[in-house]
């Protein structure tokens, strides 16, 4: 038998930073406060194929997590700034060129080469949607060896010198050799799209 429904009652607290929101929760006399982010954020997922179009390998973001003290390997985040670009290609141009140093028109990438994988949500400990989104480097790539990204971090220069983007084999990430949840979902995006 389905239980009556009870009221929940919902109230912002100040936010940190403009970027991160308290919701403070109550029903009857049960209270909890929830994170929930603000920001409109992309994920990117660059990746190589083999010769038969099967996924190669992607690659990650490494950094030296100082919260939890260990190695951790992401996908390319990237807030949306509405004030500079005006469609989800134009955020991941400049995202690609301030974060990974990567100017992919120079490169001869298209728009045929990006495709909208989909979304990404994180519930707990904190709420947060991404947009994710592949770019295929398979035709600018060199055989046996890792694309060379020039890192700007325009916008993280506080984790400059303990991080790289890393070229990372498809099946490692599918057998769950990396545990960040970024990476995880849009590898199983990326071969839902493709298969």
């Amino acid at each position: 038998m389905q239980q009556p429904l009870v009221k929940i009652s919902k109230s912002n607290l100040p936010n940190i930073n403009g970027e991160i929101e308290i919701i403070s929760l109550t029903r009857d006399t049960d209270k909890t406060n929830v994170l929930s982010c603000k920001t409109n954020y992309i994920a990117i997922l660059p990746f190589e194929k083999t010769a038969d179009d099967t996924i190669k390998s992607i690659y990650g973001l490494k950094f030296e997590n100082h919260a939890t003290g260990q190695t951790d390997t992401t996908l390319l985040i990237d807030s949306v700034d509405p004030s500079k670009d005006q469609t989800p290609i134009d955020t991941i141009y400049r995202s690609l060129l301030e974060e990974a140093g990567l100017n992919i028109e120079e490169l001869g990438i298209t728009e045929d080469d990006i495709f909208y994988l989909g979304n990404i949500s994180t519930s707990t400990p904190i709420s947060s949607k991404f947009k994710c989104y592949a770019i295929d480097l398979t035709n600018i790539s060199k055989p046996d060896s890792q694309f060379n990204f020039t890192r700007t971090l325009a916008k993280s220069p506080f984790n400059k010198d303990s991080s790289e983007i890393v070229k990372l084999g498809f099946h490692q990430v599918v057998n769950g050799d990396f545990s960040d949840s970024t990476i995880l979902s849009g590898a199983f995006l990326l071969v839902s799209y493709f298969n």
